[in-house]
């Protein structure tokens, strides 16, 4: 156990202990290049946080969380560091778990579905490690199933807090009973003495407005076989459930934790591993990076929103942050009754602003910008997939709201679109259904890799945050070449083309909306639902006569039309709503559209474009065979596979 003094200056300040659980070898001793071997060290961070501090006083309820003699707020949380034992790292890298899960060895180090499964920071090929990375994982998510953070409740009082929670869900099939969490189970169980009051509502699209169901028609609790049971975990409605319907349940729960303080726990765990308060062999990293993907990527946004990359001493923590699939969004971070976990629900994590730059929002009239409040100095790199501009907001990260015009990224910003990719990264072989619930979807999955993208990305900012040189110009889709459209006018390319029996409705598909949160909106208390105002535009990349996306970083695949990649994908009509978004899922097909061209000469092409991207520095030059392997295995995917016939995928 090891203790951190309370300081009177520095940026590790609010870290007042760390206990080590474990510290052992990792990878058995595996040597990563000039860098050598590495340990694993586990164990528990402890802060202190004063709530009265300017730095601290953009967390909801913060001023309501018990405190010690001298006034200090108090939690805690898992950490688990992967760093060399015979050298200094080069740099730390933090990334933020997602749902308390490691992200990094899989998204960078190549790690195998299987060994992932045997230890959840596998190294995999070595990437991060022989680049001269520590990583270190951070809990900040207090409802977390894997690593997470112990925070405290707010108080009125001696009182606990009571408010409304929303859960939302979309059953995949006719049921009796459903489980009100979304993507995990729910964190606040509802008051036993106002369930009476509680509100089911439902909707046949995400954007119809919600319609109560009588409350005589559904209660809490749920069948297993014939036998009903009480639960505040489940609900079961008279009949059944009808798949491909949208459920939101609203009830009012008891016990409101302080949910921001999470991004502290970010902030000032990445401020003390920067320092040399911890036990470094050889000196500490000179810069942090922070990396978070999807839910943990819209974190990353959220703390440069709320001006958190900056520790209660005024010293800048991250150098450079790289929000992954995060697309135009933040999340269910900072309000009260917030549950991190959600996907979707109006709220706090979807309202303007959605640009680094700061812009008059014209449809709310609020004027404001995602890097308004962060140090210019902070390097930001945004990657996104197809799936996330499909969703509805992730062009509202480079356009005014209103879509009339492109926003240029800010000087320490950049803005990569990975085309013809989706937002669970390739899946192969190829399959039409969803490995964890085995739902189907319209059409086989997307088969294009983006990692070798993301990992070009990744030591474009480290070099950008060193001075060694600036990445590449932004490549994003934009509306003043016409390569950034609504999604109406590519659903109409596809119908055209009368090779596609399935297609979503562009008028089925979700957008984000001034939401309408009740009066005590700003200081984090929301009513919900929220009232539905004006909707923000939903702009998506043009497609050309191959059907694939003609603007982004293109990839060999897309480049040389080696299938038909996208970044949408239908439901599938035995889950209900066949006329909406599968959940991150794009598809890949191969059909007359596909590239024609001899396979030798392909081969050529595909050199050309792959020296290309490793030229503009888009794509590692030690991951050229990789590119080019991966589009060799699509082109032995297009020679046995063929465009779904109907009524089959």
């Amino acid at each position: 156990k090891s203790h951190v003094p309370t300081l009177s200056r520095g940026i590790f300040l609010s870290v007042i202990s760390f206990d080590i659980k474990k510290r052992e070898p990792y990878a058995n001793g595996r040597r990563f290049g000039s860098y050598g071997p590495m340990e694993r060290v586990e164990g528990v961070l402890s802060y202190a946080v004063d709530p009265n501090d300017a730095h601290n006083q953009g967390i909801v309820d913060i001023e309501l969380a018990p405190t010690d003699e001298e006034g200090k707020v108090h939690f805690q949380g898992e950490f688990t560091l992967i760093a060399p034992t015979e050298v200094s790292p080069r740099c730390l890298l933090v990334e933020v778990p997602n749902r308390g899960r490691h992200i990094a060895y899989g998204s960078f180090n190549r790690a195998r579905p299987a060994e992932l499964l045997d230890d959840p920071c596998a190294a995999g090929d070595g990437f991060l490690f022989r680049h001269g990375f520590a990583v270190l994982a951070v809990g900040w998510q207090f409802d977390a199933i894997g690593m997470r953070l112990d925070v405290p409740e707010a108080l009125d009082g001696d009182d606990r807090i009571r408010g409304q929670v929303i859960c939302q869900m979309q059953p995949g099939r006719d049921v009796r009973s459903l489980a009100i969490g979304q993507l995990g189970p729910v964190a606040y169980k509802p008051s036993e003495n106002h369930k009476n009051q509680a509100v089911l509502y439902e909707r046949e699209r995400p954007m119809s407005t919600p319609a109560a169901i009588a409350r005589n028609r559904w209660r809490f609790g749920r069948f297993k076989g014939e036998q009903f049971e009480h639960s505040n975990r489940h609900i079961t409605l008279e009949g059944s459930f009808q798949a491909g319907t949208i459920y939101s349940l609203v009830y009012e729960a008891e016990g409101a934790y302080v949910v921001g303080l999470g991004l502290l726990a970010l902030r000032d765990a990445g401020a003390f591993f920067k320092s040399s308060r911890f036990s470094w062999n050889g000196k500490p990293p000179v810069h942090a990076l922070a990396y978070g993907a999807s839910q943990t990527g819209r974190v990353l946004r959220h703390l440069l929103y709320l001006g958190l990359n900056e520790s209660e001493s005024g010293e800048e923590v991250y150098d450079g942050l790289l929000p992954h699939i995060a697309g135009g969004q933040r999340g269910d971070f900072n309000h009260r009754f917030a549950q991190p976990s959600t996907v979707g629900i109006p709220s706090h994590g979807q309202t303007f602003p959605f640009a680094g730059r700061t812009l008059k929002d014209p449809l709310s009239g609020v004027t404001d910008g995602l890097l308004a409040r962060s140090s210019s100095s902070t390097k930001v790199i945004a990657t996104n997939t197809s799936w996330e501009y499909w969703r509805g907001d992730a062009a509202l990260s480079h356009t005014s709201p209103d879509g009339s015009a492109d926003c240029e990224p800010m000087p320490n910003e950049r803005s990569y679109f990975f085309a013809g990719t989706h937002h669970i990264n390739a899946v192969l072989p190829s399959s039409d259904r969803f490995y964890l619930t085995n739902e189907r979807v319209g059409y086989p999955m997307n088969m294009v890799s983006f990692t070798p993208l993301l990992r070009a990305a990744l030591i474009n900012l480290r070099d950008w945050v060193e001075g060694e040189r600036e990445p590449p110009i932004s490549h994003i889709p934009q509306i003043s070449n016409g390569t950034l459209v609504s999604r109406a006018e590519v659903i109409r390319a596809f119908e055209q083309s009368g090779a596609f029996d399935r297609l979503v409705n562009p008028d089925a598909l979700p957008s984000l909306f001034v939401a309408d949160l009740g009066d005590q909106a700003d200081a984090g208390i929301c009513e919900h639902p929220a009232k539905q105002g004006s909707t923000y535009v939903s702009l998506v990349a043009a497609v050309g006569d191959n059907l694939n996306e003609i603007a982004g970083i293109r990839l060999p695949e897309v480049e040389l039309s080696i299938g038909i990649h996208t970044g949408w994908n239908p439901r599938h009509e035995a889950h209900g709503a066949p006329d909406q978004l599968a959940t991150f899922a794009g598809f890949s097909v191969f059909d007359r559209l596909s590239s024609a061209t001899d396979s030798e000469s392909l081969e050529a092409r595909i050199e050309a474009v792959v020296q290309k991207l490793v030229a503009e520095h888009l794509v590692l030059s030690e991951d050229h065979e990789l590119v080019v392997g991966n589009a060799r295995r699509l082109l032995d995917e297009r020679s046995k596979a063929a465009l779904p016939e109907e009524g089959n995928s």
